[in-house]
């Protein structure tokens, strides 16, 4: 896979990413409201909570060094000209 394909790729990885993540905050009082209900009525098991990479930073920085990448060989050629 060539850098540009790969930087479009992750683009839109990151903006379906983002897009979920507006949905998720939209729905979320909903959720809430119906985790509270269910632990009025002891219906759920207690979650754990873990802490793992954020993805969309994650792109975020390969989307950088691909762009660093393709940039190189420009620079290169302009200081060789």
């Amino acid at each position: 896979m060539h850098d540009q394909q790969a930087i479009q790729m992750m683009q839109r990885c990151r903006e379906e990413l983002l897009t979920q993540r507006r949905r998720i905050e939209a729905l979320a009082p909903k959720a809430e409201a119906y985790d509270a209900l269910c632990a009025v009525l002891d219906l759920l098991p207690k979650r754990s909570v873990g802490m793992t990479e954020d993805l969309t930073w994650r792109l975020e920085l390969e989307i950088g060094a691909a762009k660093a990448r393709i940039a190189e060989p420009a620079a290169a050629d302009e200081d060789a000209a």
